[in-house]
């Protein structure tokens, strides 16, 4: 049956793709699009790519800080190959999930696994909480661009939403029985990520500033398919488009990514096959970084780390019963 629900869930991300992208290609003028893409600016797309390049390198010292906070001592490094290696296995799936397990795998190395796998994705939260308290704040304090209501409420409610997931988690975990796997998680091997203000403050600066580098990448391929969007639009586009395009609704973001593009865009008067070329390069230059973990995983053998047995765990590590083998993410 699972299986079966799997098979189900792709043959969905499948018809969403489809549909969305089936539904632009009617819909725009494909001479415009021909004519927008030939005159992207390659000079303003190469600035783009290594722009976001660093931004990726960024977020990965981001996370080697959360690691390094809950025991995994490796250089900076080994972050960000195994950052970029994520990047190349999030080109297969639906979402960032199947990139995030395999830089958990490679951080852990067999060793504490469900610390390294809610270590990673408390990196992917923190970001989440970040770009999601950035688009509020935008869209409150910035310029009014006549977004429906409904939207409005929805990016407001979702970073106020996030940010107090994270806070009652402890509080919430506190409520589990004494021996529960996610309780001895939450309360010793990731109490530094609620506990250290320290920690908290530098992982929130990093990410700040990973997501405003990312809008300027956005800023740069709007010059490079030759419009000039205020940034104070695109900090609020931006973490609307990422959580679109993060969700497991579609194909490696197809369609969802484009329409968002389309929609955002053309309320401020951009041109439709504009729109859609200014997606395709945001797309472009996020399959450069995932070409870049691509090389880095074919040049260090090819293979992902397999989940180690119980005889090969470290002296250092205490002792589980077996139902606490593996452990739950947070």
């Amino acid at each position: 049956m699972r299986s079966i629900g799997s098979r189900l869930r792709w043959v969905l991300r499948v018809i969403v793709s489809g549909s969305i992208v089936g539904y632009i290609l009617y819909d725009i003028d494909w001479q415009d699009l021909a004519a927008a893409i030939a005159g992207v600016r390659l000079p303003l797309l190469m600035l783009a790519a290594l722009l976001y390049l660093a931004g990726q390198i960024l977020s990965a010292f981001k996370w080697s800080v959360l690691g390094r906070a809950v025991g995994f001592e490796r250089p900076l490094r080994d972050y960000v190959r195994f950052y970029f290696v994520g990047m190349f296995f999030n080109l297969f799936g639906p979402s960032t999930l199947g990139g995030d397990l395999a830089r958990s795998l490679y951080l852990s190395d067999g060793h504490r696994r469900g610390v390294a796998l809610n270590s990673t994705i408390f990196d992917r939260l923190s970001g989440l909480a970040v770009l999601m308290a950035l688009g509020a704040a935008a869209m409150l304090l910035g310029p009014q661009y006549d977004f429906p209501p409904v939207l409005q409420l929805t990016v407001v409610l979702a970073g106020c939403g996030v940010t107090a997931a994270w806070w009652v988690s402890p509080r919430v975990g506190a409520l589990l029985p004494q021996g529960s796997a996610v309780r001895r998680l939450i309360e010793h091997d990731l109490t530094a990520f609620w506990t250290d203000h320290r920690l908290l403050v530098r992982v929130g600066a990093l990410s700040l500033v990973f997501h405003l580098s990312q809008v300027v990448v956005q800023l740069v391929l709007a010059r490079a398919v030759g419009v000039d969007l205020p940034f104070s639009y695109l900090l609020v586009v931006h973490p609307m488009l990422s959580v679109m395009m993060a969700l497991p609704l579609s194909v490696g973001g197809f369609g969802v990514r484009e329409g968002g593009y389309l929609y955002f865009l053309t309320r401020v008067d951009v041109d439709g096959s504009i729109a859609v070329t200014m997606a395709l390069l945001w797309w472009s230059v996020t399959v450069v970084s995932a070409l870049v973990g691509g090389l880095a995983f074919l040049t260090t053998g090819g293979r992902l780390p397999r989940f180690a047995s119980r005889r090969t765990r470290e002296p250092s590590e205490p002792a589980t019963n077996p139902a606490e083998s593996e452990l739950p993410p947070l």
